[in-house]
């Protein structure tokens, strides 16, 4: 039984999806198993490997032009999750590992202002990371986007117990 459930613990924490939507997964086959890992997360591992590996060969942004891109970046991904929460549309795997790449790019932007120590930039970057909670919140609230899918959570945390 604790084996069991250590593999379902392993596969929520690398799918994060229940497995009616594994469609939203990229499967890996090894072995005659297959490890099932969310799309947009794998996208953005690899922008943030992307970004660092950039920063470790020497190409840095100006901290200006970095702030734009910390603020514009998420856009995409932002849109494309909650068109999908909303339930406006059903996103593609393309798309979500797209839009995964761009946020995580702009997550490593972030990270090497503060690891460069460039705090103030750091406190604007928190700003409009909370603008887009702030805004997304009022929007699903708005929307009734959030109940359904807090409801949707909630029913497949149910069907798991």
């Amino acid at each position: 039984m604790v084996k069991q459930n250590w593999r379902y613990l392993l596969f929520l924490i690398l799918s994060h999806h229940p497995p009616e939507r594994l469609h939203r997964t990229i499967r890996i086959g090894f072995r005659r198993k297959h490890i099932y890992l969310c799309s947009r997360c794998t996208g953005k591992v690899l922008g943030i490997i992307t970004i660092f590996s950039a920063n470790a060969f020497g190409l840095k942004l100006p901290i200006d032009f970095c702030l734009l891109l910390i603020s514009l970046l998420p856009l995409v991904a932002t849109l494309d999750w909650f068109t999908q929460s909303a339930k406006l549309r059903e996103s593609k795997n393309w798309l979500r590992i797209s839009s995964g790449f761009l946020l995580g790019n702009s997550e490593a932007l972030f990270l090497l202002l503060v690891i460069d120590g460039f705090f103030l930039y750091v406190l604007v970057a928190l700003g409009i990371a909370s603008i887009y909670a702030v805004l997304l919140y009022l929007i699903a609230a708005k929307t009734k986007c959030l109940d359904s899918y807090l409801t949707e959570i909630s029913q497949i945390q149910n069907n798991s117990d």
